[in-house]
Formats: structure tokens, sequence, C-alpha cells
């Protein structure tokens, strides 16, 4: 839901907290580097001691504004009654083997708030010795209104007060634990499930495993085209992930909660629970945001570590940002409450914390509406806007709450610290990708009235890419997806000389857009010719990639506008992104077969697995079968000049050809009947078989559903939809 877009984003960040000095400064975890409570018992005669002082400051007071008044901690340190009563409680109390240096600390530091601008009267030894500790003073009685003598706390009353505390640190600790728990697991949860792939499973359990688990829609036939208009079904393996997300953030922030009674800290125990939850929800809210942060980037770590594609992670994105939002309005709804139950929310409306906090909440909140798929679709650049001033204003709101609230005391500043590092390494990699190939030159082609061909001179890249054509429009940083596959009939034929292409499309009817990531090594060869003898701008001995993009609107719209002029636009690189295993689609004993399923230019995104399919050294293990729906020929006549090279136009349509080493099959202007392709085919392979599809959302549905259940009827079949969703 946060998807880190633009580079601008981190320096307003960044920006907006260097206006408060400690942005740099935090303090560990309670429980893990921190202890606010390190001499429990000396705590608990701290909150058993009543307050009812005779202080200064109560001069003039009537005895209803005394009663109603709290002391200053200038009072505390210097009154005699209290100073001797707490060091007597201590004494008491505290167990012998407590060292004295804990219970120094303790009577300097953590005994009066603000303590660290105070200098108190009597250090623990000396007010200590104020008392007789042969003879035990009498307990405060309820008829003295005003405590300015040496009193007692009475076992039963300084137990409650010390339960009170152990619940205390054990909710703080179990806050931190479970925060720790969440992200951590989110973080490698998906590591160790990737590991699970390369287990010695039998090929046929393999299948039914995915077949069953993994591939098919949680529920329906739907996984890529929208259910309603609204949003995607996952796929029962995103939605196992997706039901652990829910279910280790609901345990964290639910779980852990000792009852200690009696509790003389939190005598009511709903509203103990009120308020512990609400902060345990705020907590485990904050761990969250790096884990969100991270599953958008697409420089992230995990696309490395995992098997998983990057759309998968968006998917976990939103998800994860969704859960995010509830924990925050859960927080703010829990304290909104206390609040008001106790009368103090007009007070409380005053403090900063509490309107920077509302702030943050309502920036949250009003992401998910902003975030949603008709508006990503139909309104991308006000999804894109929104989503960045949101993303700022709930980020700095949280930070400014928590340093208002806390003032670098609560530790929470780490889950932010984090997100901004994650966010700050992804737009260095940004940066770091484009600045390998500087500004380049773009010059545009039009193959047919439905697609144009980039051709860009200069650039050595392979899986998919992000480009920015800075001159097209006033969003410099608007980039546009990619896919680059490295295929040419030099390779096939053995010869040196290798051509790279992509494609993109943004078009939801001509297919999606790939990030397969080739292997091979890449020169771009002479012009290629088709039908219309397109013009290449490139020469023998340089690199260079062409971009395939389906004429629509917006940015394609002003590319389309650049066609057949022969004068170069300014165009920046971002690449190269993709798969990591690089033998994905290699034929090996297990699955000797590949069959290749394209829609339009869904085609560039599974040229790569018919290039892997055949080894440089020897012949292909099975067959290699290419199945592609298109609208215009034009594109065909291209794609198969690049493959076997020579006379692209004597093509015969609907009918089977040999393009090197792939059984072609093309259907211009006709819908393939998936269902028969994949049946025919699967039923009658020799051995298992690699499905790679690549085309319109509803095609690579059905294909999903098609393999998925033969899967589950005994057929070795490997599923791989080479496709890019928002």
């Amino acid at each position: 839901m946060w998807s880190s877009t633009t580079m601008p984003a981190l320096a307003i960040v960044l920006s907006a907290l260097s206006f408060i000095p400690s942005a740099s400064a935090t303090v560990p975890l309670e429980g893990y580097g921190r202890d606010d409570y390190p001499v429990p018992c000396a705590q608990a005669c701290s909150y058993a001691m009543p307050y009812n002082l005779d202080c200064p400051e109560y001069a003039g007071m009537t005895a209803e504004e005394k009663a109603a008044a709290y002391p200053s901690a200038a009072c505390f340190a210097n009154d005699t009654s209290y100073l001797t009563s707490m060091a007597y409680c201590i004494h008491t109390y505290c167990p012998k083997n407590v060292k004295i240096y804990k219970i120094e600390y303790f009577w300097e530091v953590k005994m009066i708030y603000d303590s660290e601008a105070l200098t108190i009267r009597w250090p623990y030894p000396e007010a200590l010795a104020q008392v007789n500790t042969t003879t035990a003073p009498k307990p405060l009685s309820p008829e003295e209104t005003v405590f300015n003598r040496t009193i007692s706390i009475d076992s039963t009353t300084y137990q409650s007060y010390m339960n009170g505390v152990k619940g205390y640190k054990a909710v703080a600790k179990n806050e931190s634990m479970y925060s720790i728990l969440a992200f951590m697991t989110c973080v490698m949860v998906p590591i160790g499930f990737s590991l699970l792939r390369f287990l010695p499973l039998p090929t046929s359990f393999r299948s039914k495993v995915y077949g069953y688990l993994i591939d098919p829609p949680a529920w329906g036939r739907q996984h890529s085209v929208a259910t309603l208009g609204i949003g995607m079904v996952p796929t029962r393996g995103q939605a196992l992930f997706i039901l652990y997300l829910i279910g280790i953030n609901c345990l964290a922030t639910f779980a852990g909660y000792p009852n200690y009674t009696p509790n003389g800290i939190f005598p009511d125990r709903h509203y103990e629970l009120m308020r512990h939850m609400g902060n345990r929800a705020g907590s485990v809210a904050f761990a969250n945001i790096p884990v969100v942060i991270l599953y958008a980037g697409r420089s992230s770590v995990l696309l490395r570590l995992t098997n998983w594609s990057y759309s998968t992670f968006l998917l976990l994105h939103r998800w994860t940002a969704t859960i995010c939002v509830v924990q925050v309005a859960l927080h703010s709804l829990l304290w909104l409450r206390i609040m008001i139950e106790g009368d103090s929310y007009p007070l409380v409306l005053t403090y900063p914390y509490w309107y920077v906090g509302i702030v943050g909440t309502v920036a949250f909140s009003a992401l998910i509406p902003f975030s949603m798929l008709p508006i990503r679709k139909i309104m991308y650049e006000v999804f894109l806007i929104t989503h960045i001033v949101l993303t700022i204003g709930a980020l700095v709101g949280s930070w400014y709450h928590i340093v208002f609230l806390y003032e670098d005391k609560g530790g929470f500043e780490i889950w932010l610290i984090i997100a901004f590092c994650f966010w700050g390494l992804e737009r260095v990699l940004r940066i770091l990708r484009i600045s390998r190939y500087g500004i380049k030159k773009a010059y545009v082609t039009r193959i047919d009235d439905k697609y144009l061909r980039v051709d860009i001179p200069d650039v050595d890249a392979q899986g998919h890419c992000f480009a920015y054509f800075p001159t097209l429009s006033w969003r410099v940083w608007e980039n546009h997806p990619f896919s680059i596959v490295n295929c040419s009939k030099g390779q096939l034929d053995g010869e040196s000389i290798i051509l790279s292409s992509a494609s993109h499309t943004q078009s939801e009817n001509e297919g999606a857009i790939s990030p397969t990531e080739a292997s091979a090594s890449k020169e771009m060869g002479g012009a290629m010719s088709n039908i219309r003898q397109l013009r290449v701008h490139s020469s023998a001995t340089k690199p260079g990639i062409t971009l395939f993009v389906q004429n629509l609107r917006g940015m394609t719209a002003k590319l389309a506008k650049k066609a057949d002029t022969g004068i170069a636009i300014p165009v920046l690189i971002e690449s190269s992104y993709g798969h990591e295993d690089t033998t994905r689609f290699e034929p090996n004993i297990e699955y000797p077969n590949t069959l290749v399923i394209s829609g339009g230019v869904g085609i560039a995104g599974v040229l790569s697995s018919l290039q892997a399919s055949l080894s440089m050294y020897a012949k292909p293990l099975g067959t290699t079968k290419l199945y592609w729906g298109i609208k215009s020929k034009g594109l065909v006549d291209v794609v198969k000049s690049m493959i076997v090279g020579g006379d692209a136009t004597e093509e015969k349509e609907g009918q089977s050809s040999n393009w090197g080493h792939i059984e072609a099959h093309v259907s211009v202007g006709e819908r393939m009947d998936i269902k028969r392709v994949l049946t025919t085919e699967l039923q009658n392979a020799i051995g298992g078989t690699t499905v790679v599809v690549c085309g319109p959302h509803a095609m690579c549905d059905e294909a999903r559903y098609v393999c998925a259940a033969m899967a589950r009827h005994g057929v070795v079949v490997r599923y791989v939809e080479e496709s890019f969703t928002w």
C-alpha cells in the first residue's frame, strides 16, 4: 500500500524529522537492553507511597485544592516525610541480596519524575539513618489528611503494588518480544518457505502439492482478474502466508497479558487490558512499518533470497499495510475511550503528542481508501501523489507522537529508523542502477497501429527494467516497467551475435509485464527487418535493448507522437531486475518439456524461457512449444525475424511452424482455447512440463486453473506465470 515510488519522498521525510534535535537518538526496547523497573521492590514502594504531602507550593490553597493537587518533583525531593518513609519501605521489603548500588541508582534516577534536574535532599543511606528501624512506624491513617511524618506501608498494600509492578514488567517485555517476533518472522518466514523448494521430493508429489496448496486461487477461478473490480483473490500459497500474517499479528496484539491480583496499580482489570492492548497495538504497528516498506521495494533483499515474485510481495505489502492500519486505529480508539471515560479528553487535546498522533492516525487510515484498486487503475497519478503525501504524514506524525510522549525514552524510534533505512537504501540502489547507464537515446518506430518499437543503443540489460522518459512529462520521476528478453537467431544457431529485446504494456486486454531475467550476454545485431522494413538504430558492435510498447494512452500515446521521426528522445534505464535463478526455465530430467502460452505483447515475457529451453551445447531434452494469440500480425513478423531470421512474412496463420527448435502455433485475431491446448499438450507429454504463461489476466487465470486441476489428477506440471500486477 505504501509503495516507494519517488526519490524526493525520502528527502521530505528526513527534512521534516530534522526539526527534532534528538531525531537520531533512541534507546533499546523494554526487556531487551532496557529495564524501566530495575529494582521492582523499590518501585512498588514508590507506587504505594501516599502523595498528600504538605508542599510549599500549596500555600494559600483550600483543603479541596490540596487534595486534588499533585506534588512537584522538587517537593518530593525535599520532603522529609516522603524520603524517610521511602527509605524505610525499601529497607523493609527489598531482599537483602539486592545490591546497594541498584537501590541508590533507583533513588537518584527512578524514584522521582524529572529527577535529572533535581538534587535529592538526602541519598538513600542518609534518609534511612533518619529512621528508627527497630520500631516500625505506623501506617498513615484515614483521618490523617496530610502526609507529614514517617510512615510504614502494610504488607497487603505493598503486595498489591508489587503485583502491579510485576504485571507491568511482564506486559512491557511481552510488548517488545511480540513486536520483534512480528517483524522478524515477517522477514524470515518467506525465506524459510522458499527453501522448501529444495527438498528432494518426487515430481508427482511436488506437482500435487502445488496443485492443491500453492497455485490455484484461494477460491473461485480468478486470481489476476480483479473480483468485482475491487481486489485480486490471492493464490492458495499466498493466502496461507496472508493467514500467517493475520495470525501472528493477532497473537502479537492480544496475547501475553498476565493477571496479577490484587493489583494496586490497575485495580480494574478491564481498564488494565484496555490500556495494555492500546499500547501493544501501537507498538506492533510500529514493528510492521519497516515490513511494509521492505515488501514494497523492488530492490528488496527478499526478492533475492526467495523465489517469490515482486507481484507477490506487492500483494503482501498491501495486506501488511492493512493490518498495520487496523492496529493504529485500535491503538487510537482504545486510548480515546480511556481519555473520555477518565474525563481527560479536553486536557489531552492540548498536548502535542496527542494532536500529532491524530494527524498520524488520519493519514494511516486514509491510505486504505486512496489505495483501492479502482483508484490505482483509473486515477493512478492521484493514487501516486496521495500515497506519497499520506505516507509522509503518517511516518512523520508517528515520529513526533513518540518523541513528544516519551522524549526519546520509549525505544519505539528504532522501528521508524529501520523503515527509513529500508526506504533510503531502496532509493540509493535505484540511483545506482540508473547511474550505470546515464542518459541514453531512445528511437521510436511504429510497428503497426497497435504497437511501437523503442530502440535504446548502448544499454546492456536483462530481466526487466524501469524506463524514465523525462522530456515526455513534467513528472520526471515517473517510470514504467518493461520486460527484457535475450533471444535472436544468432544465439539459437550457435553464433556469437545476440540481440536484446523487450516489451512493455499497461493494457488490461493485451497482457501483463513480465519480470523474467535471462542470463545470456548481449550485443545488438544489425537492423532487423519485418513486413514494414522497420529501422533499428543500432550497430553490430554496440549492445542495446528494444522495447515493444502497446499504443494506448498516457506515456505510450506521447511516445507514439515521436514515432518514425528519427529524432532521439532522452531516456533513463533502471535495471536489471528479475528472477535471480538463471536456471529457472532450463529443461531438466524432471521437466524436459517447455510449453509457452502468450497473449499480445506478453510474448516478450516468455521469450527468455524459449531461449533457455535450448542448451548451447545440446539439443532440447524434450519438446518446446509456443502458443501465441495476438490481434495483429506485425509484431509476429518482428519476433519471428529475431528468432529465426529470414522472411518473417512466410508465416501461415493458424498453422504450426518451426521457429528453430520451437514448434510455434500463432493465432492472429482468434481467441485461443486455453483449456484444449493445455489438456492436449500435457496429457500427451512424455515427462514433466514447465508451463510458462504471460498475457491478458483472464488468459493467465484460465491457464493457472487448468494446470492446477491437471496437477491434482497426477499430471507432472510446473506452472510459471510471468506477469506483473500493481
